[in-house]
């Protein structure tokens, strides 16, 4: 029985839904082998919160819709969505799929263009990764449209395009072992190309079941869908490479043999230093068709050429409007921009310049090297030097730098920190109620649950520095439960004592804050056109006034004279700490 093409609403339907599912099962275990460009860990997580976003769109669109509508609602949705590296090459995968299916053109040739678009997305495509998995599919798709045989053992039996899809892009992740270092070393097939397996097996499972049952109903369709999962082993292709006890890989701590973190070698790093020291950028650009002076294509090739200048893993991925956002953005074309770089300010200003040509929204930084752990921290701020200390703190952060932050951003943002527990540091306007929070897991989403969300109000920046670094001593407590720790939290944030003003005046402020109570941290932020030695006077004014206190101090990155000042009280401290 032939199986229905993507335009078929009901495929489209249930095949999201069954992805969103099979990624949230298979996401640790996708994780753990994530080794390239940086064993993050979190190209599992990244590809399911992409897949989910495009699902939810889906979820949530008119009964009516056609097929060709949902797909495109759905790259939409994934493009504002993507997470990580290898969810921005996934909705670039989606979107080239959307654009050839919605004109009318056939499966394989679908395939083929999305392969294309994705690795065209990236700066510096490296073999062996989801675009390679991607091209081994279409080809794959290609041969069995043109009426080819494909067969184990040279016995032939005709495939489904795909069938056939499926089962090229799961040669090239058994293949991806030996196509870069990182991977051999490890042992383990690349991570994105197993996930795309994945995405695609839904695919055919979808088809099949709207084809035999003959539903046009797609609860009954997605209903009759079993599990989709990942049956190769990722583990165990390769032998790992050979270390001496306590050797540590380069660019990473000690690890044991044949472990991701032992296997990892330092990719080309375009730019000098150590990928350690890398964070993530990610951001998205809107610019109106009318008022733009290149192609979209023009656009986004001029937008990667930029980043890779300042960073590597460069991807861009967008372009024209699709009509998916209704006829208020018809006219709007839209990129989502993904960089890793240890020069956090160049990679900014490479934002605000092409700010100033459209807008630039959901701004996110998030540090590379450390993973999440039972909680994650959320914040959000303005000041672009403080953003790269919280991140490498290991905040995700939300930065304001052109259009201001929204409860959603904060909220995507907390979906996709990868932990369990996520505190959300943020001033109140932006605690209100979130989409992508507070409605939880929905039908799409399986095991894979929202987290849960601690919403603490942070009005300013001392509040971000002190939050964080109480999260920090309170998970160092064995002690603590998860209550606990928001319960500390809170109740450090909610006791500091806060001012600032003009360098020049606000010594006066400090022994003032100070005064009368005894402080375990004192917090200086002073603005980019503070003088060092008048930075160091405030320091050591604060070292005297507050004895026995820490004095913390970090830039804003912003300019002017001010300098905000933080105090927290030490009976608070101890308290929270206890």
């Amino acid at each position: 029985m032939p199986q229905p093409e993507l335009l078929d609403a009901a495929v489209v339907r249930a095949w999201l839904s069954t992805a969103a599912r099979a990624l949230a099962e298979a996401r640790a275990e996708i994780d753990r082998v994530n080794v390239f460009p940086v064993a993050d860990g979190d190209t599992g997580t990244n590809m399911y919160l992409t897949i989910r976003d495009a699902a939810a769109a889906v979820r949530t669109a008119p009964p009516e819709a056609g097929g060709g509508r949902l797909l495109r609602l759905a790259a939409r949705a994934a493009l504002l969505g993507a997470r990580g590296n290898s969810g921005v090459i996934l909705s670039e995968w989606l979107r080239g799929l959307t654009v050839a299916a919605t004109r009318g053109d056939s499966l394989a040739i679908a395939l083929d263009v999305a392969a294309r678009t994705a690795r065209h997305a990236v700066a510096h495509p490296a073999p062996g990764t989801i675009l390679t998995a991607a091209e081994s599919a279409a080809a794959a798709a290609r041969h069995a449209e043109a009426g080819g045989m494909v067969g184990p053992a040279g016995a032939p039996a005709r495939l489904s395009t795909t069938d056939a899809a499926c089962r090229g892009a799961r040669e090239a992740a058994l293949r991806s072992v030996g196509a870069l270092e990182p991977l051999r070393a490890a042992g383990v097939l690349d991570a994105g190309a197993c996930g795309l397996v994945l995405v695609l097996r839904s695919l055919a499972a979808a088809q099949r079941a709207v084809a035999e049952a003959g539903l046009e109903d797609v609860s009954e369709a997605d209903g009759s869908i079993g599990p989709v999962l990942l049956d190769i082993d990722l583990r165990g292709h390769a032998a790992p490479v050979a270390r001496a006890a306590g050797d540590a890989a380069p660019g990473r701590g000690p690890g044991p043999a044949g472990s991701p973190e032992a296997g990892l070698q330092a990719h080309d790093h375009e730019h000098g230093g150590d990928p350690e020291d890398d964070v993530e950028l990610m951001f998205v650009l809107e610019r109106s068709a009318a008022a733009a002076n290149f192609s979209p294509g023009a656009v986004a090739d001029a937008l990667r050429a930029d980043l890779d200048d300042v960073g590597s893993s460069v991807v861009v991925v967008g372009g024209a409007a699709d009509g998916a956002g209704g006829a208020d953005d018809a006219d709007r074309s839209l990129w989502q921009a993904h960089v890793h770089t240890a020069d956090l300010g160049a990679a900014l200003d490479v934002a605000r310049r092409w700010a100033s040509r459209g807008a630039v929204s959901r701004v996110s930084v998030r540090h590379l090297a450390v993973p999440p752990d039972r909680w994650a921290v959320v914040v959000t701020t303005a000041a672009p030097a403080l953003a790269a200390e919280l991140a490498r703190g290991g905040a995700v952060v939300v930065l304001d730098l052109d259009v201001p932050p929204t409860a959603d951003d904060l909220a995507a943002a907390a979906l996709g920190a990868g932990a369990p527990h996520v505190l959300v540091l943020a001033p109140e306007a932006l605690h209100g109620a979130t989409t992508g929070i507070d409605a939880g897991a929905g039908p799409a989403d399986g095991p894979g649950s929202a987290p849960e969300v601690v919403r603490v109000v942070a009005p300013g920046d001392v509040h971000l520095v002190a939050g964080t670094s109480a999260l920090a001593a309170a998970l160092d407590d064995p002690r603590e439960g998860d209550a606990d720790v928001a319960a500390a939290v809170g109740a450090v944030v909610a006791g500091l004592r806060v001012d600032g003003g003009p360098a020049a005046t606000v010594g006066a402020v400090l022994e003032r804050l100070v005064a009368g109570t005894p402080a375990a941290i004192v917090t200086l932020l002073p603005d980019d056109d503070v003088p060092d030695a008048a930075v160091e006077e405030l320091a050591a004014l604060a070292a005297a006034a507050a004895d026995g206190a820490d004095v913390v101090v970090m830039r804003t990155g912003r300019p002017g004279d001010h300098v905000a000042i933080g105090v927290e009280p030490l009976d608070d401290a101890e308290e929270a700490r206890a």
